[in-house]
Formats: C-alpha cells, structure tokens, sequence
C-alpha cells in the first residue's frame, strides 16, 4: 500500500531560467577591455559588477551657451562683430554606471571628439557682414551630440579581479539619455 502511494504522487517541474546559483540569468561573459569591474553583492555574496553600453542612436546638436541678433534695416551692409559673453559647461551624464566609462564608451563608438565636460569660453570674437534689410543671429556653443543609450549590468563570479571571470549574470538593461559635448567650441550664424 506504501509502495502504490508513493507511486501515485506526480511532481511537476517546469523548465525555467536558473537563479539559485547567482543574482540572474546566466549569460556569456563579455570580452569588451573597457568594462571596469567592481566590487558588489548579491544578499551576502562578493561579485564583481561591470557596465556594458550599447548606443541607440546618436543625433549631431549645437548646445548654445550665448546668442546675439543683429538687425540691418539700413540700405547699405553693416559690419557686426559678436562678442561672448556668459559661459555655460556642459556634462555627460549617466544614470547607471560610470560617467568616465560612458566617456570612454561615446569616444570610441560615436566621435573621438566627445569629451566628458566642456565649458564654453567668454570673450571669443567674430565680425561679418550682415547685408541690407536683414537679421543675422549669432549663436556661441560647443558641438555635441544627444545619445540615447542602453546600459547592462553584469555580475560576474568569482568577485576576484585577479581571476578570470567563470560565471555571468545578467542583472537587466536600462535605457538612458545625455548629451555628450564635444571639443568643438565657437559661433554659429544663421540669416533671416
């Protein structure tokens, strides 16, 4: 009777993803140089936390730190000289992670000229000729790009840099935006 009671209970297992031996899905361990791991931890267990990004899509931008307007209602040209005058710095940002890896990551993937901060400069001059019955605008900025990114987090095993990394996790992706500055710095003039 013990023997036909036994027999007759069913267990059930469902094929799933594996947590039990780490803080995620166990995925390959990534190969870029650039990812700088850390020390982190999952409850009590020592892991080494690394960064992988992944640009979405990048979009060329002017960031305007000053602006001028000249208007010429006169019948014959005018020179006009623009002067700046306010100084404004911009920074690339990130919401996980490291700004500098970020850096390092835009500076590769995207354009060398990104850096991770630029302030604009005061007192940078440039004259032209603004014909008659017309405006001129001039804007004083720094090149830069705005980026929309995604960020992964991967833990790896065992947390000892001085080891190579057996085991991955994933510990999920999230998207991030910034504008990334570059070292391009000076006046751009639009007519009308």
């Amino acid at each position: 009777m013990l023997t036909a009671l036994i027999s007759g209970l069913g267990v059930t297992v469902t094929p799933g993803v594996a947590h039990a031996d780490g803080p995620g899905p166990q995925i390959s361990c990534p190969t870029d140089p650039t990812i700088v791991w850390r020390l982190a931890f999952y409850g009590r267990t020592p892991y080494l936390a690394g960064y992988r990004y992944t640009a979405v899509s990048t979009a060329s931008t002017f960031n305007v730190s000053d602006g001028r307007i000249v208007d010429n209602t006169l019948d014959t040209p005018i020179n006009a000289t623009f002067s700046s005058s306010q100084s404004r710095t911009w920074r690339i940002s990130v919401t996980v992670g490291a700004t500098a890896e970020l850096t390092k990551y835009l500076q590769t993937n995207v354009s060398t000229q990104i850096v991770q901060e630029r302030t604009t400069a005061i007192g940078v001059n440039a004259s032209l000729v603004v014909p008659p019955h017309s405006r001129v605008t001039g804007q004083y900025g720094v090149q830069a790009y705005d980026v929309v990114y995604d960020v992964q987090t991967v833990y790896s095993s065992p947390a000892n840099e001085n080891r190579p990394r057996e085991k991955c996790y994933d510990r999920g992706t999230q998207r991030g935006t910034t504008n990334a500055p570059t070292v391009t710095e000076g006046w751009r003039f639009i007519a009308g």
